[in-house]
């Protein structure tokens, strides 16, 4: 199981952050939609199947995640990989979830590019549902720290409070 160290912030634009991203020679890796509908119950583990939109195919996948009951900026959660979900595996997932308790809480729409660069990836959603902006920056702890210490005064300046 992978643990994620990841920064996550609403923010009021994208636009400085795609660019910041495109002038520090980050590579353009991902650029979808995404619809993810989020299971909990009021343990600390949630379900999320979430189908990835490209322009050729769609990709649905179930994952767990520690569930985070809070809006820190910083967050460090465990993770499982993906199980890649196929009509011959579907009723075994919803099974799973029906096993395990999880409820449907939330469904999410967005748009999400991704950027890579050093094994630092940044997560840029404008989402449609709810309609809100995120920024996330996520990888090795101390690339991590550094690159959100450097982008203070952007982050400052866009973050939504």
């Amino acid at each position: 199981m992978d643990r994620e160290y990841e920064y996550s912030f609403k923010v009021k634009e994208t636009k400085e952050f795609i660019n910041y991203c495109l002038n520090n020679n980050y590579k353009k890796t991902d650029d979808y939609n995404q619809i993810r509908t989020l299971y909990k119950n009021n343990g600390k583990i949630m379900a999320r199947i979430t189908k990835n939109i490209y322009k050729n195919k769609t990709v649905e996948v179930l994952n767990f995640k520690d569930d985070n009951l809070n809006d820190d900026v910083l967050t460090v959660s465990r993770e499982t990989k993906d199980l890649i979900i196929t009509n011959e595996n579907r009723d075994f997932v919803k099974s799973l979830i029906d096993i395990l308790d999880l409820n449907n809480k939330k469904e999410l729409i967005r748009h999400r590019i991704v950027f890579i660069k050093d094994n630092v990836k940044f997560e840029i959603d404008e989402y449609e549902v709810p309609e809100m902006k995120v920024v996330a920056i996520e990888g090795e702890k101390n690339k991590v720290d550094k690159i959100y210490n450097d982008l203070q005064k952007l982050i400052e300046n866009n973050i939504v409070k």
